[in-house]
């Protein structure tokens, strides 16, 4: 399955409500076929990331839409889908 990442912007007056909302994130989500890998703080123009599994970009962009921006104190959403190197990437399997 392929993988993405979602690059979060917050509304800084809503970071708690914001970062709540990431902690309570399920690393299998009610959205079928995803799995959430990290989620995490960033530097930069940036707040936060997700690294999640997708079976595919429409159960990607649907849970982008669906799920993560619709976080309290989400204002923007940036993803780019990845391509794991594979010796790397099964240690997080």
């Amino acid at each position: 399955m392929p993988c993405y990442w979602t690059l979060l912007k917050v509304d800084r007056t809503k970071m708690t409500n914001a970062l709540n909302g990431l902690n309570n994130l399920p690393k299998k989500s009610a959205n079928p076929g995803i799995k959430v890998y990290y989620i995490g703080n960033v530097f930069g123009e940036w707040d936060n990331c997700v690294w999640f599994e997708a079976e595919n970009n429409d159960h990607a962009m649907e849970y982008v839409q669906n799920t993560l921006s619709k976080i309290p104190g989400i204002t923007h959403t940036y993803t780019w889908s990845t391509s794991p190197i594979q010796e790397y990437y099964k240690e997080w399997k």
